[in-house]
């Protein structure tokens, strides 16, 4: 490579989250990843979420964008993609391009999804300031881009939920990036769900009916 080849290859302004590596600093509930015999079992054509962390700050102290890439080759621990989303923040990156990672960068194995993450749903802001949500209540939408979810840390008693001030509204998305085990909750048809600290997992609350 002369030096000019090298002077126009700039610095990308991302790198590839290392998924396992992630899961050990921050926890198995924090970071979710697929088994290696669903990576093992990947085919070109489906769709696996990435982390694209950052390497430089955003006015709203965003540190990663999750985006979908349609795998187009496979070698071993090797893939090649097709980014399908459109990147907010990155600019050296975009729709369609190239991109290359491997299985330790995979996050997510897309499943036939039965939710729109672009829904919102009511959080507190406890469990935002925590973020950590160990309740799940589900009610009737009250509008097209309204989930009908609403979440909590847990602890919050009726004068705080109350106060609409306590309440904000966030994507279901936005919620996933730092509760990621949702992902089966929002994809349910069950209506109220809590954490459960020994399996690791948000359980069915079958007692609960929701409001008429």
């Amino acid at each position: 490579m002369g030096l000019f080849d090298f002077i126009k290859k700039k610095k990308p302004s991302y790198h590839l989250e290392n998924i396992p590596a992630a899961q050990e600093k921050a926890g198995a509930r924090k970071f979710t990843r697929p088994t290696a015999e669903e990576i093992d079992g990947l085919k070109i054509g489906e769709m696996v979420r990435l982390f694209f962390m950052l390497d430089f700050e955003t006015g709203d102290g965003c540190r990663a964008e999750r985006m979908w890439v349609e795998i187009s080759e496979i070698d071993g621990k090797n893939f090649k993609g097709f980014l399908t989303n459109r990147p907010v923040y990155i600019k050296d990156v975009s729709m369609g391009d190239v991109v290359e990672f491997s299985s330790d960068n995979i996050a997510t194995i897309l499943v036939a999804q039965s939710f729109d993450e672009k829904k919102k749903a009511l959080v507190s802001k406890r469990a935002i300031a925590k973020r950590e949500i160990n309740w799940a209540l589900k009610d009737e939408p009250h509008n097209p881009t309204d989930s009908g979810w609403q979440l909590f840390y847990g602890d919050e008693d009726d004068e705080y939920n109350s106060d609409i001030s306590n309440i904000r509204i966030l994507t279901l998305e936005d919620v996933l990036s730092f509760e990621p085990r949702l992902e089966e909750v929002f994809a349910s048809e069950h209506k109220a769900f809590e954490w459960n600290e020994s399996t690791m997992r948000f359980v069915e609350v079958r007692e609960y009916h929701p409001p008429e």
